[in-house]
């Protein structure tokens, strides 16, 4: 029998619009509960148990950090271009 799906949280720093890993290996409720603890996080799947105890020294969660900060810089980017394209469409009117 499989046991239920792991899930790891990562925190948003708003300084840095970085996300760190904060918790894995945590079941639903525990990473549900730990999430709204924080202000800006998220609960990412994790495909199997983590082995490394620490998840700030642990490869798997280092790796979906960064790939969510890529995400973050990208949504932030795209919508400072959206808001200047308007504002030159606007003003080329």
């Amino acid at each position: 029998m499989t046991g239920s799906p792991r899930k790891s949280v990562f925190a948003l720093d708003p300084d840095t619009q970085t996300y760190t890993p904060a918790v894995h290996n945590m079941n639903a409720a525990q990473a549900v509960e730990r999430a709204s603890t924080q202000s800006a996080s998220k609960i990412v799947d994790q495909e199997r148990r983590h082995r490394n105890p620490d998840p700030l020294k642990c490869k798997t969660c280092k790796k979906v950090a960064e790939e969510l900060t890529a995400k973050q810089a990208e949504g932030a980017g795209s919508n400072g271009e959206e808001k200047a394209l308007t504002a030159q469409e606007s003003e080329s009117d």
